[in-house]
């Protein structure tokens, strides 16, 4: 069995929008379910883990990605008391010392897979990161995690190419600005269609700048999609461009909210589905996966089976009838989801043998 690095940012109850009355789906209840979840089946022990310490990030650390301006605008609102940012975000009094433990988890997460002392790791961070850019932030984002993380493993750990691959229903639009004319980062976001769905940005079209045009790639699934589009798309073009890109590491942005049961999105993965994703890329590449959305009850089940594919441990099955599953949906959706993969093919194979 392979070993497993966990870690968790132990003060992120003081990142807590009851703290300053603005309603978010993005609270600590998110983090509470998935630990009681882990303590009352006994997650870890079952699946070969061992808890790692979380430490702060240092502000180096952060400006390795943020402009020293915005780190400063975080820092300064975090101090008076925080307050509603908008772009559904905001910061509390004790913001600052919760997204400084995040980045400093996730840069642990990535220290013990770097280093040989655990085969793959995953960070239980919030608040997530993949909506944050280099100077503001969004969608619940401040600090982008998995962005960080990259920079530290190539400018700390001397790692040359590295892979981000987000799974979050919601296209990781902050990451993929923030590489996307540098050729030596990979970014794979697959997510529902943005087209009337946040963050209106993550289409097929957009690719990447010069020199690493091609070196970012969006699929829009349509709604409804689920597994089979998924292994689908992995199968015929992500997998096949991770091969040839041939990184170091993989970081995956995992968000539950991909999830059939998830309010906020209409896509239906369910346990098989998120099992197949990581343990398909876990079992090629060293592997960080880092927290991103999820906010209904499953979220603790979700992040089990997440341990379980990066273990190879499987042990709990999907009840999700799939045929009920795919019999409910508009016939549609499949139609929808080869015309797009086609677009997408169409346009990578100028860069990639797919």
């Amino acid at each position: 069995m392979r070993s497993i690095g966990v870690i968790f940012n132990t003060n992120h109850e003081l990142h807590d929008y009851m703290l300053k009355g603005f309603p978010s789906p993005e609270s600590p209840v998110r983090l509470q379910r998935i630990m009681q979840h882990f303590r009352d089946n006994k997650v870890l022990e079952n699946n070969n883990c061992k808890v790692l310490n979380p430490v702060s990030a240092s502000v180096q650390d952060v400006l390795r990605v943020h402009t020293m301006d915005y780190f400063s605008f975080v820092q300064l609102c975090s101090l008076k008391g925080g307050g509603w940012l908008g772009n559904d975000t905001y910061l509390c009094e004790g913001s600052l010392e919760v997204l400084l433990q995040a980045v400093g988890s996730v840069l642990e997460a990535g220290k013990a897979v770097a280093t040989g002392e655990h085969d793959h790791a995953f960070a239980l961070i919030r608040p997530p990161g993949h909506h944050a850019y280099a100077d503001h932030y969004s969608g619940f984002c401040v600090f982008n995690n998995a962005a960080v993380l990259a920079r530290y493993l190539q400018q700390v750990r001397s790692y040359s190419k590295i892979a981000i691959v987000n799974i979050d229903a919601h296209a990781s639009d902050g990451t993929q600005d923030i590489f996307n004319a540098d050729p030596s980062v990979l970014c794979i976001s697959v997510h529902q269609d943005p087209s009337h769905f946040y963050p209106f940005k993550g289409f097929i079209r957009e690719i990447g700048f010069m020199p690493a045009v091609g070196y970012t790639l969006n699929m829009e699934m349509p709604p409804e999609a689920g597994n089979s589009e998924y292994f689908i798309f992995f199968e015929e073009i992500g997998l096949k461009v991770i091969e040839q890109f041939c990184p170091d590491i993989v970081i995956l942005e995992c968000g539950f909210d991909s999830y059939y049961k998830e309010g906020l999105s209409k896509l239906n993965l369910t346990m098989d589905g998120y099992y197949g994703i990581v343990s398909s890329i876990s079992s090629k590449w060293r592997t960080i996966v880092l927290l991103e959305g999820g906010y209904h009850d499953d979220i603790g089940l979700l992040a089990d089976m997440v341990l379980q594919a990066l273990s190879g441990n499987r042990y709990t099955k999907d009840e999700v009838d799939q045929m009920h599953l795919l019999a409910s949906r508009q016939s549609s959706c499949r139609r929808i989801f080869e015309s797009k993969l086609n677009e997408l093919k169409t346009l990578m194979s100028s860069y990639w043998e797919i």
